[in-house]
């Protein structure tokens, strides 16, 4: 049974939606996009586990009322009002340093971390700056489709693979920045855990799993070796077909590996 709506969450009305029963695994889902980037995990998962998914603050359909908050904060109030005391998170690029984040806030409350291709830790090169100029470039003189195919060929195909590369999910996720890329730009910016989780990643302590596409553009490659170096308890796998979304392109394997590490049989050592 699905059950689905609203929670205020420090003066925001959040979108979530909750599936399935038992062990808990919340999703976090990456910038620009919402939680329906979690489709393929939330059909299957949530038939072994009680499955959240939710839509952060102004993004989605969060509402953003303004004024400062952060986005543990807002996570640790939804899980309260759900009454979910526990749970492990699946984090998706920038989602990945929110699930931190919120690991290093209420380590009390996490069982274990999924990471995708995680972002956010450190600033990006000069050659993913410019290639996110010239999609934004193409917003703003109003060329959607052109902005779409860039956006589309370095999160699926690849930053250095051919265009057109990832077909699966193509058209469904185009609809979804489509949809978003046609929305007001999202204002606001969250106040950031102190001290820099950046530099406390050694002091994470939940049992990690770190999933990476071996195509996807080297800034997310290096952050996730950086992660692999510094948290204690940490496995690393790598899809050698994907890019920067594998639990799109490859959510079979993604979905396995989610249950496999959840339930322990997929070991937790470098």
């Amino acid at each position: 049974m699905t059950q689905e709506g609203f929670i205020t969450c420090r003066g925001a009305k959040i979108f979530y939606e909750m599936a399935g029963s038992g062990e808990t695994i919340v999703f976090v889902h990456g910038f620009p996009l919402d939680s329906r980037m979690w489709e393929p995990q939330m059909a299957v998962l949530s038939s072994q586990y009680q499955a959240l998914r939710f839509d952060m603050r102004g993004m989605g359909q969060s509402s953003n009322p303004g004024g400062s908050y952060t986005l543990y904060e807002d996570l640790h109030e939804l899980l309260q009002q759900l009454n979910i005391s526990r749970a492990s998170l699946v984090g998706a690029s920038f989602g990945s340093y929110a699930s931190i984040e919120f690991a290093l806030a209420y380590p009390e409350l996490v069982d274990r971390l999924i990471l995708l291709c995680p972002g956010g830790f450190v600033p990006p090169s000069d050659e993913w700056q410019q290639k996110l100029q010239v999609m934004q470039e193409q917003l703003q003189k109003g060329n959607l489709e052109e902005a779409l195919d860039i956006t589309l060929h370095i999160t699926l195909d690849g930053f250095h693979q051919q265009s057109g590369r990832v077909q699966s999910r193509r058209q469904w996720l185009s609809d979804i920045y489509r949809d978003i890329y046609t929305r007001p730009t999202v204002t606001g910016m969250p106040t950031w855990l102190e001290p820099d989780p950046r530099s406390r990643l050694s002091e994470v302590s939940a049992p990690t799993l770190i999933v990476s596409g071996e195509l996807d553009h080297a800034d997310f490659l290096s952050t996730a070796e950086s992660l692999v170096n510094q948290i204690p308890d940490v496995r690393q796998i790598f899809l050698k077909n994907s890019a920067h979304f594998p639990n799109i392109d490859s959510p079979q394997e993604v979905n396995a590996f989610i249950h496999s590490f959840l339930n322990g049989s997929l070991g937790t050592a470098k």
